[in-house]
């Protein structure tokens, strides 16, 4: 017979009560995806301390195959990101961040969210938010429906030119064909979600750039506004429904 118990890496997503002083945490986990486990004890359980939102480590479980369960009996914390915790711009990130992970049910890659918590941990609340921008883009990216920012989908070109002030070098995301579009292209009721040359230029370099080289790049406000609202209905589509943590987020990101 198999061993009911084992260990393994994880990061701890989220935490809900049941029972009296119980836990269920939802973690994403390095080798197995995402799991639900138990955290049995109250107030004075060790565990309380160990397994908390954010935090990541070995995890031993034990497990149930009849009842399907596990159960936490252990956990060694490795990474604390004790300063996530500290900021209401850091705090919603992190959210934001678990939110996606478990509905798209753990289609996030291991490593690039652990680099995120990791940075958000050790940045300010405006590093915060521009990282935030970059881990969307990637997240879509590796669930494979970011769109095309080389070139128009209807013209097959981009970045010529063409009228006052470079007009088309202004892509447009359009819902309806899930593609971009230059300006030449692009009708009125396509130019919901314009991305900037200044934008897209930015997310394409956080494909192959360090996360330090892209914090580097030039990105003005009115850039970082229209990513913003572009990410997050792409996020939203992704998920297949509004994400609660965008709704209850205004004003703070």
């Amino acid at each position: 017979m198999a061993s009911r118990s084992r260990s393994l890496k994880a990061t701890v997503l989220t935490l809900t009560e049941f029972g009296e002083g119980h836990r269920e945490a939802l973690l994403l986990t390095e080798s197995e995806g995402l799991l639900r486990a138990a955290v049995f004890g109250g107030a004075k359980s060790k565990l309380r301390g160990l397994v908390a939102p954010y935090q990541t480590g070995v995890a031993w479980l034990y497990s149930d195959p009849v009842k399907k369960s596990h159960k936490i009996t252990d956990f060694d914390v490795t990474a604390w990101r004790p300063a996530i915790r500290e900021s209401l711009v850091r705090t919603w990130c992190a959210a934001l961040c678990a939110e996606l992970c478990s509905r798209t049910h753990g289609t996030a890659d291991w490593v690039l969210v652990n680099g995120f918590l990791d940075g958000i941990d050790r940045s300010s609340d405006a590093e915060c938010r521009r990282g935030l921008l970059r881990f969307l883009w990637r997240i879509l990216s590796h669930a494979g429906v970011a769109p095309d920012l080389s070139a128009c989908a209807r013209c097959c070109r981009i970045g010529t030119a063409v009228g006052q002030n470079g007009e088309n070098e202004v892509l447009y995301y359009s819902p309806y064909e899930d593609a971009c579009l230059c300006a030449l292209c692009a009708r009125a009721e396509e130019r919901n979600f314009p991305i900037p040359a200044e934008a897209a230029a930015y997310l394409r370099a956080t494909a192959d750039r360090e996360a330090r080289e892209a914090r580097a790049l030039s990105l003005g406000p009115e850039s970082e506004a229209a990513l913003r609202n572009f990410l997050f209905f792409l996020a939203s589509r992704l998920v297949g429904g509004s994400l609660r943590a965008v709704e209850t987020g205004e004003g703070i990101i």
